[in-house]
């Protein structure tokens, strides 16, 4: 990862000069699978600590980009191709968005149905509704929250990460270290400083209601399911990375009118064993899942590798885009560009 982040920083110098068109011939990777999180103008207190978001402005040139160098492809031409044995369409993007949040109905549903764009959304279940917050949104939260009177709060915080014998340096940086076994800790923090996180969910409504997911389906989107409440799966065992799986996506089944047999890992699919897939497509719950580890291939033509668009420095989607390329055929070299699972 360390090598990857290094090699993208010093090809983002020069990767857009080398036309699209040029990248996709030589790598002979046409079909591209992005995904991003949210858009806003405003500032987004439960995200502003964790990754940097798109403005309307950017995400529309995101797309524009996008649009003049792939066709936009809908979910259901995409089970075809596989379903029909049949290679992706050349030149062709499926879209898709990750953690349900409101900005899809808000900012980006009118986005994509002005401009023709299909795309999926992948739910938590506990957060639908907004019966429930992330844990790194609560760390992105208590951030903002010790910022306002640094001093007190930031002297309350060192003595409870002491007290619970979890290593502190900086609170800013460990509070985005906190895992999601750990994430009790959050709530316990929260309550020393007079954070609540029940407030926010009201208050703010981060996530999609039911109400509005209906609404975006008969609009033509899809949605999928991301878990229950988005762990780290290599950091949890086989039985409950199941559970987080197949629970999840029945609890969604079960509060919404339909939900696409589709999958999408919460953060990574890093280092998840061959028996979880096997477990996965026999319970005949998931036809197709999706990680986020850029242009890379899966020995398995039901489990499909995304590109991130969002990034935690300044970076155009065309920067990644051409960054990820470059760094394809740098792979290519040493056969570097399937993923093996053990």
């Amino acid at each position: 990862m360390m090598l990857k982040k290094a090699f993208l920083a010093t090809v983002d110098l020069f990767s857009t000069a080398i036309p699209l068109p040029v990248l996709k011939t030589i790598s002979g990777q046409t079909t591209l699978l992005p995904f991003f999180h949210l858009v806003s103008d405003q500032v987004v207190p439960h995200v502003k600590h964790l990754y940097r978001i798109r403005n309307k402005n950017q995400f529309i040139q995101d797309l524009d980009y996008l649009l003049k160098h792939y066709k936009a492809l809908h979910l259901d031409q995409f089970k075809d191709s596989l379903l029909n044995g049949k290679k992706l369409p050349k030149n062709s993007f499926l879209l898709s968005f990750d953690d349900g949040l409101a900005e899809c109905y808000h900012v980006i549903a009118p986005i994509l149905k002005k401009k023709g764009i299909p795309a999926s959304f992948f739910l938590n279940s506990a957060f639908v509704d907004n019966k429930a917050l992330m844990f790194r949104y609560k760390a992105s939260l208590l951030i903002e929250h010790i910022f306002q009177d640094l001093d007190k709060r930031a002297l309350i915080t060192q003595q409870l990460f002491t007290e619970h014998q979890i290593p502190y340096n900086n609170f800013s940086l460990d509070l985005k270290k906190i895992t999601w076994k750990q994430q009790a800790f959050l709530d316990v923090l929260a309550q020393a400083l007079g954070l609540d996180f029940q407030q926010y969910l009201e208050k703010q409504q981060p996530y999609l209601s039911v109400k509005q997911i209906h609404e975006m389906q008969q609009d033509g989107f899809s949605f999928g399911s991301h878990s229950i409440d988005h762990p780290r799966y290599k950091n949890i065992a086989k039985s409950e990375q199941i559970k987080q799986t197949l629970h999840g996506h029945l609890q969604l089944k079960n509060s919404l009118d339909h939900i696409d047999a589709i999958f999408a890992f919460p953060f990574t699919d890093d280092a998840v064993g061959l028996s979880f897939f096997e477990s996965l497509y026999q319970s005949n719950t998931i036809d197709y899942s999706f990680g986020g580890a850029g242009i890379k291939h899966e020995k398995n033509r039901q489990h499909w590798q995304r590109l991130g668009l969002e990034s935690t420095g300044i970076r155009s989607s065309k920067q990644i885009i051409h960054s990820e390329y470059c760094y394809y055929l740098l792979k290519s070299i040493f056969r570097k560009n399937t993923i093996r699972r053990q």
